[in-house]
């Protein structure tokens, strides 16, 4: 009995090989001879019944990958096929989680449990990458969720010293900006207008500048591997889509014992997929929805981690027919 991938992707103009996790684990799934079609998760009609939506997928099978390429995939023709078809559904779609997302994400929720999802829905939407961090505040960095201007202006105040404020819907650091507790009233409504209705606020973090910005990146109980975001000179933001570089840095115990906890409490929600994300000692975000660095985690380690992660799936799939 061999295994079928569905990769659930952005359209392909959106996607970039340089980071995206769903193109590197293609070419190890072509490596072993495992059949992976593609499904840009937009291009069917959100206004189908869940039932037909599901039986009718206009998937692409991909053919060939290439992740040094700018046309990574060789893709076929377009043509229908049902869930049920796959064993591992993979779910590849960078944020905002937003309403569109969540029209289409919401038709996979009803796909049977013999299909793997990573990651599965409702819980890609209804948990936020950037607030669940929160469950588990003996690792969490300090945080408050600003909901109106003048909470905004009062969670600035609270911070000992500089403030980070980031949008709760968008990603890839993405309107972060670092403010002076006293920071003018004005301007921070004015960044609440723009960036509302949520902002999170959190203490500015020293080792940000002094050691980055660590992302483990799990699979179920298995740390597949780590990589260090390091701002680049002059810059605060350690976000690889922002120019920060890619470093090795081995996570502390206190940072693993944080992955075993988190994965054992957001896996037997369909969380399977995760990266961790930490600054110093603080767990800052918890990415659920298109966890990335798997290509620079094997750039800078020297490590094959798309191999792990696809022996994993691997076994997932096996035990999951064996309970059945």
């Amino acid at each position: 009995m061999k295994t079928r991938y569905l990769i659930v992707a952005d359209p392909l103009d959106r996607l970039n090989p340089v980071f995206d996790l769903g193109v590197c684990v293609s070419v190890e799934l072509l490596g072993r001879g495992i059949q992976a079609d593609y499904l840009d998760l937009y291009s069917s009609d959100a206004g189908m019944s869940e039932a037909e939506f599901l039986s009718r997928l206009p998937v692409r099978t991909i053919l060939g990958a290439d992740a040094s390429r700018p046309d990574f995939w060789d893709l076929g023709p377009v043509h229908p096929a049902a869930i049920t078809d796959y064993r591992i559904v993979l779910h590849r779609t960078d944020p905002p989680v937003d309403e569109r997302f969540i029209r289409y994400a919401k038709h996979f929720e009803t796909a049977p449990d013999s299909v793997i999802q990573i990651n599965r829905p409702p819980a890609t939407y209804e948990l936020s990458e950037h607030t669940v961090h929160l469950r588990y505040p003996e690792y969490a960095a300090p945080t408050t969720v600003a909901a109106s201007p003048e909470e905004l202006v009062a969670a600035v105040r609270a911070q000992p010293g500089e403030a980070v404020c980031k949008p709760k819907n968008t990603y890839c650091g993405i309107g972060i900006d670092f403010v002076p507790s006293s920071e003018d009233e004005t301007a921070l409504r004015r960044y609440w207008q723009k960036w509302g209705p949520e902002v999170i606020v959190q203490p500015y973090i020293d080792a940000i500048e002094t050691s980055g910005d660590l992302r483990i990146l799990t699979i179920e109980q298995r740390v597949l591997g780590s990589v260090l975001r390091v701002p680049a000179q002059g810059s605060r933001l350690a976000n690889l889509h922002q120019g920060a570089t890619a470093a090795a840095l081995k996570p502390t115990p206190r940072q693993l014992d944080a992955c075993r906890v988190v994965a054992a409490d957001l896996n037997p929600l369909g969380l399977h997929l995760l990266g961790l994300d930490f600054i110093g000692e603080f767990l800052t975000e918890v990415n659920i929805t298109s966890p990335t660095t798997i290509v620079q985690i094997n750039q800078v380690n020297g490590i094959r981690a798309d191999i792990d992660l696809v022996d994993e799936l691997e076994r997932m799939w096996r035990d999951n027919v064996g309970d059945g």
